[in-house]
């Protein structure tokens, strides 16, 4: 057991990078969701619960596939 232990404090210096990257990411998508008035579907809480739901790839498919640029029209 100390050893699996040993293996994680080894990894530690990568994987506290990615977290700070994923929960970067996470609150972008979901303050970008929050004031964004049209987004793809104009379903929000379905996006919320993409975003927090699929952590990393989430956000990625909100930020690719979710956000609705609105025109200078207001369309």
């Amino acid at each position: 057991m100390n050893a699996d232990f040993s293996k994680i404090l080894d990894m530690l210096p990568f994987l506290i990078p990615l977290f700070l990257i994923e929960l970067v990411l996470l609150v972008i998508a979901l303050i970008d969701v929050i004031r964004r008035e049209k987004v793809t579907g104009n379903n929000k809480v379905v996006w919320i619960l993409v975003i927090v739901l699929f952590q990393v790839i989430g956000p990625v498919v909100y930020f690719i596939f979710g956000r609705k640029e609105s025109n200078i029209d207001g369309d």
